[in-house]
């Protein structure tokens, strides 16, 4: 018993030292793995992903010259979310006086109630079937038949209407407070941008005032629903001018049609100095005037047409989908019942190489078809920098629609189509836009 004591007395030394050993040896192998694991998830996570890298190899390398031979009114190159305003530079260039009417409300008075006398008769009530699916057709509505409500200050005549309509202001200034006052009274004959009945118009108000240390401010009106003259606005918008000098200040009010699915889109403007008006200093007699509304476009932007549609990418998928809504406008020659207009959509490169094309179905004697449809492509991820859009409405005729011929045109280089990218980064949906056609 004594020989074994001393025996394991002298092998437990030995054990203990290998045991250190060991456990030396497996917590360094640990911390390797540890530091190795670590360095594996820093790396991955510093690997830039295919927007970065896209970035990056564009900012590194020389510019690339696309030439693009029709971008017009594209608002890709502006980030906002609202609705068209002219640039600057076209607002330069494009920028014309409105006509106005100003209104001798003390010498002129219109009697609204008829005078003589008026036989009466009841009408009598037409059989029709209603129904809760069927439409209002307002091409059957006769405008002559109605009179819009016009004040005892209204003096609304041939020489007041423009080609886009007309807006009647009222301008207060008050020389103490060196504030202006814009009242927005009454619009007449506006012009609707859709073609499925009446607009709904309202109204973006800003003064320039030269050498004013503060910014620009734009104030809205609320929307007017489903008529082209709305008879009582009666809102008002205040300005401040610092110097007092209101002779050099100018006047513009931006006319806009609101539309639920699109952006809305600019009917026209009034852009006046108000050095050519006596403005009043009476609150309770302000200067009444009617001004002309300017349209957006010199040239109608209807030469060719317009088609409406949106961009959606899916990046999982790589598929590119363009949703072609309608189109409008389009110049067609003849309409029967052979011919038919369809739009067409093509990928090229920048180098002008076509890939893949794809048309929508053909819409029967009809110059604004609606289509509702989409047409998608498998593009990837590292090719739609250099892939170029171009879409074409054209015209079938002949048997079978056998012939065809190219009423429009347009490019659309996705690397300067912001609305898509903000999609994919924010990964939802682009809003559709009207995009304007070009000479094929």
């Amino acid at each position: 018993m004594p020989l074994f004591t001393s025996k394991m007395r002298y092998s437990l030394p030995e054990w203990d030292h290998q045991s250190v050993m060991v456990y030396v040896i497996s917590g360094t192998v640990l911390l390797l793995f540890v530091i190795v694991v670590m360095f594996l998830v820093q790396q991955r996570r510093s690997r830039l992903n295919w927007y970065e890298q896209n970035l990056l190899e564009i900012a590194t390398s020389p510019p690339n010259y696309v030439r693009c031979k029709a971008l017009p009114r594209l608002d890709t190159d502006d980030d906002r979310d609202g609705p068209l305003e002219p640039s600057p530079m076209r607002q330069q260039i494009a920028r014309k006086q409105s006509r106005i009417h100003e209104v001798n409300r003390h010498s002129f008075e219109i009697n609204m109630l008829p005078t003589g006398e008026f036989p009466f008769t009841v009408p009598k009530m037409l059989k029709s079937t209603n129904s809760m699916f069927k439409s209002l057709d307002q091409s059957q509505i006769d405008r002559g038949l109605y009179q819009t409500t016009m004040d005892s200050e209204s003096c609304y005549d041939d020489e007041s209407i423009g080609c886009c309509g007309s807006i009647k202001l009222g301008i207060f200034m008050d020389p103490n407070l060196n504030l202006l006052t814009v009242t927005l009274k009454q619009a007449m004959d506006l012009v609707a941008k859709r073609q499925d009945g009446y607009p709904n118009p309202y109204f973006k108000v800003s003064l320039d005032v030269p050498d004013s240390p503060f910014p620009k401010i734009v104030q809205s009106s609320k929307i007017y629903k489903d008529t082209a003259s709305p008879s009582v606005i009666g809102e008002e918008y205040f300005f401040q001018i610092p110097n007092g000098n209101v002779n050099q200040c100018r006047l513009e009010v931006m006319v806009y049609d609101f539309d639920q699915f699109s952006v809305d889109e600019c009917i026209g403007y009034c852009w006046l100095t108000l050095g050519r008006l006596s403005i009043s200093t009476v609150k309770a007699q302000p200067t009444i005037f009617w001004a002309e509304v300017m349209p957006f476009d010199d040239d109608n932007g209807h030469g060719f047409g317009e088609v409406l549609f949106s961009l959606t990418y899916l990046s999982k998928a790589q598929r590119l989908t363009v949703n072609v809504f309608k189109a409008r406008n389009l110049r067609t020659e003849n309409v029967d019942n052979m011919s038919s207009n369809a739009i067409r959509i093509t990928l090229m490169t920048n180098s002008e190489k076509r890939l893949k094309r794809k048309k929508t179905s053909s819409k029967k004697n009809t110059k604004n078809p609606q289509f509702n449809e989409s047409l998608t492509f498998g593009i990837p991820k590292n090719s739609l920098c250099d892939t170029i859009l171009e879409i074409e409405a054209i015209h079938e005729y002949g048997t079978f629609g056998m012939g065809c011929k190219v009423l429009g045109r347009m490019e659309l280089p996705l690397h300067k189509c912001r609305d898509l990218w903000r999609a994919i980064i924010r990964e939802e949906k682009s809003q559709a836009r009207w995009y304007t056609l070009e000479e094929p």
